[in-house]
């Protein structure tokens, strides 16, 4: 029986060592992405969860002011209205946040926030128009009207806060208890909130609160009880809760303890119209409305808490995969650098030198090793392959250079040298070679020259480095605004060429409308005590298809529309009528024939 030899047992060892250790790692390390990638999405939705929370808390803050005018007897308080205009702005503002954040996270098509803005403003609008006449001038049904309104759009906003929760349990079904909560005491809030509007404007106008009224209270105070005796019981902090028990316990003392039993009182005579005993309408929301402050401060601590832990397990999310891809790469680092290190004492380095010298002839760029051993023949043998290799170096060094060289002349050679762009040789260079593979096309093209206005002038007044400053003030906004999809050249002069790969007509007017601003609105400094330059461009479009595209053509379109341009006045953008009629013939075909009867159209 032939003996195993040594050398491939080890070989064998050391190569299943190193695939357990690369499974292990990759194991480790796909098990801490997906908790880093779980942490991170919980953490995203949770934001957007806040933004939609803060949305709805201000809608239902915004009722405050307006319930306390329409209740009101008394002439008109500034101060109301004042902070009923800081609410609306605070309103909008939360509900352009929680809009745009909507878009950003895909959620723009599932959420109606037209249907909520448009029934928001027309209840704004029915509200101004009461607190514009006496309180005695419309009746007690209208004031709870516009209040129900308010609350109707306080309600619209729910399902929206519904789909982010759901979008949260699906990224952490841990946190649906939390966000439970959290819409729990929010709706505890509203519900105190809106327990007073039920009999204040009775209250206001002198009138006993009606059948329905008194029930409406009632339940809302049953769903008050019902509420908190559910949030009650969930309710229970550690030591390390901060400020969350003395909140629990302010919700208890003051709303539970004083408010809530105060306005149920006053409700109870107002459903008799016992007036003479009660106080006045004002009075009861200046004792009220401060006793349901603590209810909203839990809520946001309680919000504020989970937000902080979502950050807190994201950020540990990220330590421990950092942790894991650290490990693994060292491990997978030893363990080939220590079976080198052996295998290289035990193997005959003459194979190494045999791969030296097939690289060499075959002008192959390998790693060498230097050689540790004590035999003196080999050790002279690897000093004659490492001169060797180093004027091999030296070779391939110099043919480095010779093609950096070659490369540099070549940039230079479609660079303009003063704004950094392509020069016209670079732009048709890269209008012939096409769009980058990752563009996804329309199958249409955009070519916009634009024109600096007056450029004459500001070399003849100010010098022509000032025009060189000013060129390249304009050649950082187009290269900004344009970004990846397009390509921007210096054509000559003061004339600039944009070529955009995705030609969507209203996409491209809006861009190059853009570009005209941001020229516009450019503060060009020129030097010390000299004002800043402002100067203007006029835009010329033309479209065309990617395929077949004819280039002169294109370029003499867009050369039409920019004197189209300076001619209606400069710092325009223009299209003119030929060029739209041609690009439609090209993506659309000719227009038919005119009917018998009809008359053709002129598109020129």
């Amino acid at each position: 029986m032939r003996r195993p030899n040594a050398l491939e047992v080890f070989q064998a060892g050391m190569i299943v060592l190193l695939m357990a250790s690369a499974v292990l790692g990759i194991m480790t390390l796909s098990s801490a992405m997906a908790m880093k990638s779980r942490a991170s999405a919980s953490l995203e939705e949770l934001q957007t969860f806040e933004l939609a929370f803060h949305a709805a808390n201000a809608i239902v803050e915004e009722r405050a002011p307006l319930e306390a005018d329409l209740a009101y007897t008394e002439s008109e308080d500034r101060g109301r209205r004042e902070l009923l205009v800081q609410l609306r702005r605070h309103t909008d503002e939360a509900l352009d946040r929680f809009e745009q954040r909507a878009e950003q996270t895909g959620l723009g098509s599932t959420l109606n926030f037209a249907f909520l803005k448009a029934q928001l403003k027309s209840t704004r609008a029915r509200g101004d128009g009461l607190l514009d006449i006496t309180s005695t001038s419309y009746a007690v049904g209208v004031r709870t009207s516009v209040i129900r309104d308010m609350i109707s759009s306080s309600e619209t906003i729910a399902p929206m806060l519904a789909i982010v929760c759901r979008r949260i349990e699906t990224a952490d079904p841990g946190l649906g208890g939390k966000v439970g909560m959290v819409r729990l005491l929010a709706s505890l809030h509203e519900s105190a909130l809106r327990l007073p509007s039920v009999m204040l404007p009775y209250v206001a106008a002198g009138t006993a609160l009606p059948r329905d009224a008194q029930m409406e209270a009632l339940r809302i105070t049953q769903r008050i009880h019902a509420l908190w005796d559910v949030g009650a019981s969930q309710l229970v902090f550690g030591e390390d809760a901060g400020e969350l028990p003395a909140a629990l316990e302010r919700l208890r003392s003051d709303y539970l303890g004083k408010g809530l039993p105060f306005l149920s009182r006053q409700i109870e005579r107002a459903a008799i119209g016992n007036f003479r005993t009660m106080p006045s309408a004002d009075r009861i929301l200046e004792v009220y409305r401060p006793t349901t402050e603590p209810i909203a401060q839990l809520r946001d601590l309680y919000l504020g808490r989970m937000t902080m832990e979502a950050k807190d397990f994201s950020a540990l999310a990220t330590i421990r995969m950092v942790a894991s891809l650290v490990l693994t790469s060292v491990i997978l680092s030893i363990l080939p650098l220590l079976a080198w290190n052996t295998y290289r004492q035990v193997l005959r380095p003459l194979l190494d030198f045999r791969d030296q010298i097939l690289s060499i002839s075959e002008r192959r760029t390998i790693t060498t090793l230097p050689y540790t051993g004590s035999v003196p023949q080999v050790r002279s043998l690897f000093g004659a392959l490492q001169t060797l290799q180093d004027r091999e170096r030296e070779r391939i060094a110099l043919d480095g250079e010779r093609a950096a060289l070659a490369e540099r002349l070549r940039l230079l050679s479609v660079t303009d040298e003063l704004t950094g762009l392509l020069n016209r040789r670079g732009f048709d260079a890269t209008r012939h070679s096409g769009p980058p593979p990752s563009l996804s096309l329309s199958g249409d093209i955009a070519l916009l020259t634009l024109d600096i206005d007056h450029f004459k002038a500001v070399n003849d007044t100010y010098g022509h480095k000032a025009g060189d400053i000013v060129l390249q003030a304009i050649s950082r906004v187009l290269d900004t605004e344009v970004g990846l999809t397009g390509v921007v050249g210096r054509y000559g002069g003061e004339e600039f060429a944009i070529l955009l790969w995705d030609g969507d007509l209203v996409q491209t007017q809006m861009l190059a409308e853009r570009l005209r601003a941001r020229i516009e609105a450019t503060a060009v400094p020129i030097g010390e005590g000299l004002k800043p330059l402002r100067v203007t461009a006029s835009f010329g479009i033309a479209f065309g298809a990617h395929q077949g595209a004819d280039w002169t053509a294109l370029h003499e379109y867009a050369d039409e529309a920019l004197y189209a341009a300076k001619m209606a006045g400069r710092n325009r953008v223009r299209i003119t009528n030929r060029i739209v009629a041609n690009w439609a013939d090209v993506k659309f075909g000719p227009p038919a024939a005119p009917s018998k009867g009809m008359k053709a159209v002129s598109r020129s």
